[in-house]
């Protein structure tokens, strides 16, 4: 299984699953909750709350497929009740109050309740792609709930297939990697009469330990720092690299790849340099990438927005929310400098850069009074050992994203899986932007192999 590799839609019947009038009513007269709404839930809650053109299909969702096997509609209405009794996030409707603000309504496990409703028959595969993304781009948003959409597709063996996209109001990455096996652990609870699961950590709470420390920030606060230094004489963060050949206020429509750029031989053996020479593999990674990333600049130094994954306490780890920011990170690669000594300039920026994981864009451009604007934005995961990862196989599960609007900007996200190393990626879709894509993926697969003398495999697939 090749979670790169976005499955197609099998043939067959399509429901989409919507909450019960029950639930709904409960939601209605549920009292607000005082906890607050993060920066960043704010600043998508007003978006999502502009009028949208009808023929409008850019929804930026994040989403997954799973293949849930021996369900019925009876224990998948189940499982998705277990799902949201787990995580208090995903029993959370948000309500616009009068002065623009959003309140939290949230309800009870008990009160939650999911139902099938019958889209369609399809029996040509094309078809039943599209009758599935219409609805997933139509329906996901965050002021309805739930803010995702469940769509399930049940084959003529039976099986029934989940496609499920989340509004990033309540949803980041790493949530979809997390949710693809929990899905598959409620299945079995579900089969067994289990009780409902016990709460984990409640994103909830950590919206309100950052807004605390959010509102005590001030534009004299050195956690602005990293922001205030990353922003170039407009006001804007550095564009992409000039190879790309993508210039700062292009609108292009973006592409999603998810290429194996190195195979499982030569990745265990890069782990394994790693581990010999106390080298962190997510800094290790990212130097890869970011030396492979000037290769072709005149300038040694490159500035990027880095992934922070802010699960800081334990009780986080196997929490479903938006836990995930950005902080600007400013590296001077050096060419000739030895991996080691590469990663450690990375791991000296990532220090500067963290201290400023606190303060979301928002608030870095509202308090600097800046217009930056994501250029380039780099990720490291190591799915190997994410919870749940042993059913993704057998699952067919996979991790994909709605559409976004055409813009100037690049995400990269190196991925570890058990196969190897991935480099996914969204970025504008042009002939010179994909070339220096794969040159950069040819150039990290260059490093990893100078450093361990682990050739990759040709015969290792390759997308």
């Amino acid at each position: 299984m090749h979670p790169h590799r976005l499955t197609l839609v099998p043939a067959g019947d399509i429901h989409l699953w919507v909450p019960r009038s029950s639930t709904l009513r409960a939601f209605a007269t549920a009292p607000p909750d005082p906890r607050p709404v993060t920066p960043d839930q704010q600043r998508r809650l007003d978006i999502a709350s502009l009028p949208r053109h009808v023929d409008d299909e850019v929804n930026p969702w994040i989403g997954l497929r799973a293949t849930l096997h021996g369900a019925d509609f009876v224990s998948l209405a189940g499982t998705l009740r277990r799902f949201c009794a787990r995580h208090e996030s995903l029993r959370c409707m948000f309500v616009r109050r009068d002065d623009g603000s959003y309140e939290r309504r949230i309800v009870d496990a008990e009160l939650i309740g999911f139902q099938p409703r019958h889209v369609g028959h399809f029996a040509d595969p094309g078809e039943a792609f599209d009758a599935v993304m219409a609805e997933l781009d139509d329906l996901t948003g965050p002021l309805s709930w739930p803010a995702a959409t469940v769509i399930t597709v049940t084959d003529e063996n039976g099986d029934i297939t989940v496609f499920a996209a989340f509004d990033h109001v309540t949803f980041d990455g790493y949530s979809a990697y997390l949710t693809m096996g929990e899905l598959k652990l409620h299945l079995e609870a579900e089969l067994n009469h289990a009780p409902l699961p016990t709460p984990v950590g409640s994103y909830v709470d950590f919206a309100v330990e950052q807004r605390a420390i959010q509102d005590a920030i001030t534009v004299d606060s050195p956690a602005l720092e990293p922001w205030r230094r990353a922003a170039d004489a407009t006001g804007n963060l550095p564009g992409l690299p000039r190879g790309t050949g993508v210039r700062r206020g292009d609108l292009i429509q973006h592409r999603m790849r998810y290429p194996t750029f190195a195979g499982p031989r030569l990745s265990k053996a890069f782990h394994r340099w790693c581990e010999r020479n106390d080298v962190p593999p997510a800094l290790a990674f990212t130097a890869v990438l970011l030396r492979a990333m000037v290769a072709e600049e005149p300038d040694d130094r490159l500035t990027v927005l880095m992934s922070t994954h802010n699960r800081n306490r334990q009780e986080w780890h196997q929490a479903i929310g938006w836990f995930s920011g950005i902080v600007p990170m400013t590296v001077d690669m050096g060419r000739d400098l030895p991996l080691t000594e590469l990663a450690r300039r990375t791991a000296e920026a990532w220090q500067l850069a963290r201290t400023a994981e606190t303060i979301p864009l928002p608030l870095a451009n509202q308090l600097l009074g800046t217009t930056m604007r994501p250029a380039a934005v780099v990720s490291f995961l190591d799915s190997r050992h994410c919870p749940g990862r042993d059913g993704w196989e057998e699952m067919d599960s996979t991790v994909f994203l709605g559409e976004v609007e055409p813009s100037d900007e690049m995400h990269l996200w190196v991925n570890s899986m058990p196969y190897g190393t991935e480099l996914v990626h969204r970025t504008p879709d042009t002939p010179p932007c994909i070339e220096w894509l794969d040159r950069v993926m040819n150039r990290m697969r260059e490093q990893m192999v100078a450093v361990t003398r682990e050739v990759n495999d040709p015969t290792e697939a390759l997308a």
